[in-house]
């Protein structure tokens, strides 16, 4: 027969490893089980999704036996309004509790379910926010209104130097700023789809209208794009790909007004799927190249692809850029210049920061030192990096510029 007892002794261990707190243990409530179940909570967990906007009523965690049988499962329960059920963050749950039928985790032969669950939770519940000020965007393009002449162009440009900045018309929205996220949409005519992704080098403003209507003016951003697709030559993401990030459908991805808020309890899922959808069709740009985004920061962080590390945006991670610049300063690592020094108050914050190992070729998620994995270096360093694949090391670079120098 069973251990029963060492399996509710192995779950409560689990569960606290996760982050829950024990509370009690009760005989399961007007059911006429033999079994108690534990009941926990994870303060933790509620604040994140209070933090990232997300109601939560079921505050409670239930390890129990999930039916009336001496040898039933054991699994973890939770009130059906919870966050858990509905976000693709989590895994979908593998079985039932008979009371009311409830959706359940547990962990079967070849099916651990509630074990990978934990382990999403603890990620989850102990990720780092990014500033609660930093939202993420929906912009539009539709090239029936205004034709995109230089598409191809920007993308090249975004391919050879690591960056491409371009105005965007913001509609009536005036609450986007500097170091919002941003992502660019495809309407109109197939193919239609997210086409692009960045982030906000300025907050709105106001400029002559797109349209060149005499008098008439519109609000602006400027974005710094760091992947642009070209739907004429390559695929997006489409509506296939959108239906996984919000399956029930909460979030207006194709609208008429481009500026529009994208749902916090979507951003994770969005940033996971596009970073898949992008390495696997191979977009990955160079560089990290936004300025500076206010982030709390950690020891280390995690890159490359991640469905579990929500902190990850997609593989170019914002907070890594901070503590690399925290240690290393804005000045260029090998050519020594400043943008303050030399532009002021405009130049202030600039700089790129270049991955040592270049991410698109290790091809997996990986836990990087900020220290001494990235380095800031200049826009004119950084393409001369890139102006061969592989790219050049540092020393490299740093060698023929004292070659060169010595030779003049």
């Amino acid at each position: 027969m069973t251990d029963r007892k060492a399996i509710y002794d192995l779950l409560k261990l689990k569960m606290e490893e996760a982050g829950f707190h024990f509370e009690k243990e009760q005989k399961p409530h007007l059911q006429k089980r033999k079994e108690s179940e534990l009941v926990f909570i994870h303060p933790n967990l509620l604040k994140k999704f209070e933090e990232n906007g997300i109601k939560v009523n079921a505050s409670k965690f239930y390890i129990k036996p999930l039916t009336d049988e001496p040898e039933c499962e054991i699994g973890l329960v939770t009130g059906t309004t919870s966050p858990l059920y509905k976000f693709t963050e989590f895994i979908k749950p593998n079985t039932i509790d008979s009371n009311r039928n409830t959706p359940s985790w547990t962990n079967k032969e070849n099916d651990n379910a509630l074990d990978q669950l934990l382990t999403q939770i603890k990620t989850y519940s102990n990720s780092t926010s990014t500033d609660k000020n930093v939202n993420t965007f929906l912009f539009t393009w539709n090239p029936q209104k205004w034709n995109w002449n230089d598409l191809q162009e920007s993308i090249d440009h975004l391919e050879n130097i690591g960056y491409v900045v371009r105005r965007w018309s913001c509609g009536n929205s005036k609450k986007i700023k500097k170091g919002d996220r941003v992502f660019l949409v495809r309407l109109g005519e197939e193919p239609r789809g997210i086409m692009g992704s960045g982030y906000a080098k300025s907050s709105y403003y106001v400029s002559p209208h797109w349209d060149g209507s005499e008098g008439k003016t519109a609000n602006y951003i400027d974005i710094e794009f760091d992947i642009l697709i070209n739907p004429g030559k390559n695929v997006l993401f489409a509506k296939d790909d959108i239906d996984k990030v919000d399956p029930n459908k909460i979030q207006q991805w194709f609208p008429q007004q481009s500026g529009i808020s994208i749902k916090p309890e979507l951003l994770s899922s969005l940033e996971s799927n596009w970073f898949d959808f992008i390495r696997e069709n191979k977009y990955i740009g160079n560089a990290f190249i936004s300025n500076d985004v206010v982030s709390d920061e950690t020891e280390s962080f995690m890159e490359g692809k991640s469905k579990e590390v929500t902190q990850t945006r997609y593989e170019r991670n914002p907070q890594a850029r901070k503590t690399c610049l925290k240690h290393h300063g804005y000045s260029c690592q090998i050519c020594e210049f400043n943008f303050e020094k030399t532009f002021g108050e405009i130049g202030k914050g600039f700089i790129h920061v270049h991955h040592i190992n270049a991410i698109a070729g290790i091809g997996k998620e990986y836990e990087i030192d900020p220290k001494n994995d990235l380095i800031p270096v200049c826009p004119n360093c950084h393409s001369m990096i890139h102006s061969k694949r592989p790219a050049f090391t540092i020393d490299e670079i740093k060698e023929i510029i004292k070659t060169t120098a010595n030779s003049v």
